[in-house]
């Protein structure tokens, strides 16, 4: 991944440190901890052993235990890691069902082998087995993706909410998240969002029958992205479903993880565990040179999962266009599937090519104008029949033509964003040149103001300066 994976790539190989397990009275105790067929209840007590404890002992990972821990109740807390960063709550029983990559690699510079990985494609920020991707490939993956599931919705994880902590996962996931931020706002990434992309979207299993060609300018924000673009040209119901980038580089998800009230976010956990906020994160640094490639998943329910390529790389447009595509937007919700995402629908397109005129087809076609990006246009009018194999690239451009000039979408947790207006929308941009586009910083000092870029805001500086400081001062005073 350019800079972000070789500066680490280096370092990552000698990261693994043996695991060693704390010192007890007696070297036979550790061997008794190690069989299988032990009886943990009666250790536990005999020993004075938590059953993290016993867990962490029983799989040779190396804990130690915090000290001056300022807990209100005494919480011995577990630490463990290379660098004993991660915290696991002595009564954790989930302790054994985590991924061993958390106790095993250091998360400031773990890069996940994309060797491993089906197409080289890290999915699920590379911390879990490839076999349980996506639900698992064989019967073992399946039953081990499940019992990760069930192990994390368990009761273990109110442990952690009671002390305003994540499970030991998601720890480690934060530190991925932090990384990455800085990656995202590193020169390399501001370097490369000066230049317009020409990028091919297409819906997997589906790749010659439904995908779209635009250019848009590289540092174009990935909500931005969503919402006022992929939208409009793919044809989707705005503000219907939620949505995740995924970086096969590395396996980082990028979503609204704090602008979203969409009700499919319920299926992030078993999904991804965890999105980082896509709030300043631009499209450059997803996709940087030419050839890269990153996914879309919309709808995290029916998973329309879409493949986004880098095709060109041209000089800087302010403007997006849609260029060329093919194939109908697929209807909302399934509507008129068999299953559910892009192999049901891929399937339907077979079978409509196949015989259009046969009844179960036309009975599918007809469910399908029913659904919600059919039935009630976005732009408004009468409801649009669902063609498979057309696409009005006139009427997809008028569409992208609205959106860009109308509002970005905005919501929030509890109110829920449904395509009839609850939702909240905001015409914000840049205080400097207006760009909408663009991810926006707010000023460090007086935090009124957003710019789109350092350039931005350096040029609107001597007129914001007095401002500023009017603002600051209020602040320091208000403080005091």
């Amino acid at each position: 991944m350019n800079s972000y994976v070789e500066g680490t790539a280096t370092a990552n190989t000698n990261l693994r440190k043996e695991h060693q397990i704390r010192q007890h009275d007696s070297s036979a105790e550790v061997d008794d901890y190690n069989d299988d067929s032990y009886d943990d209840d009666q250790q536990y007590h005999e020993g004075d052993y938590s059953p993290a404890e016993i867990a962490l002992l029983k799989k040779g990972i190396a804990y130690e235990k915090e000290q001056n821990s300022n807990d209100d109740n005494d919480i011995d807390w577990l630490l463990v890691g290379p660098l004993k960063n991660i915290r696991v709550h002595p009564n954790d029983k989930s302790t054994s069902m985590y991924s061993s990559i958390i106790y095993t690699e250091d998360p400031n510079t773990y890069i996940p082998d994309r060797s491993d990985y089906i197409d080289d494609r890290v999915q699920k920020w590379g911390i879990e087995p490839p076999s349980s991707q996506e639900g698992g490939s064989s019967g073992d993956g399946l039953l081990d993706f499940m019992s990760r599931m069930m192990m994390s919705s368990s009761t273990s994880s109110m442990e952690y909410y009671k002390h305003n902590l994540e499970n030991p996962e998601l720890q480690f996931i934060d530190s991925l998240i932090e990384r990455r931020s800085k990656y995202n706002n590193s020169d390399e990434i501001t370097a490369a969002m000066k230049f317009t992309y020409v990028v091919r979207i297409e819906l997997c299993e589906c790749e010659k029958d439904v995908w779209r060609r635009v250019r848009v300018p590289s540092g174009i924000g990935l909500s931005i992205f969503h919402d006022q673009v992929i939208c409009p040209v793919m044809g989707g119901a705005r503000g219907y479903h939620g949505y995740a980038y995924e970086d096969p580089r590395d396996g980082t998800v990028i979503g609204p993880a704090k602008n979203s009230a969409y009700i499919d976010t319920m299926h992030v956990p078993m999904h991804y565990k965890k999105v980082m906020d896509d709030k300043g994160c631009p499209l450059a640094a997803l996709l940087i040179k030419k050839g890269d490639i990153a996914y879309y998943n919309y709808d995290l329910g029916d998973g329309w999962m879409h493949r986004l390529v880098l095709e060109d790389i041209v000089a800087e447009e302010d403007s997006v266009t849609l260029m060329a595509g093919e194939g109908a937007c697929p209807p909302e919700d399934s509507n008129g599937l068999d299953s559910k995402g892009c192999c049901a629908y891929a399937d339907f397109l077979k079978a409509y090519k196949r015989n259009p005129k046969k009844m179960k087809m036309k009975e599918a076609v007809k469910e399908a104008s029913r659904s919600i990006n059919y039935s009630k246009p976005w732009a408004g009018g009468p409801p649009i029949s669902f063609k498979p194999l057309e696409f009005n690239i006139g009427y997809h451009r008028m569409l992208l033509t609205l959106m860009l000039a109308g509002p970005a979408l905005k919501t929030k947790k509890g109110n829920f964003a449904m395509p009839d207006g609850k939702y909240k929308e905001s015409m914000k941009g840049c205080d400097n040149c207006g760009n909408r586009l663009k991810p926006l910083s707010k000023c460090t000092g007086c935090r009124k103001v957003s710019y789109c870029s350092r350039e931005c805001q350096l040029q609107a500086w001597k007129l914001h300066r007095s401002e500023c400081k009017k603002h600051s001062d209020k602040k320091g005073k208000t403080k005091k």
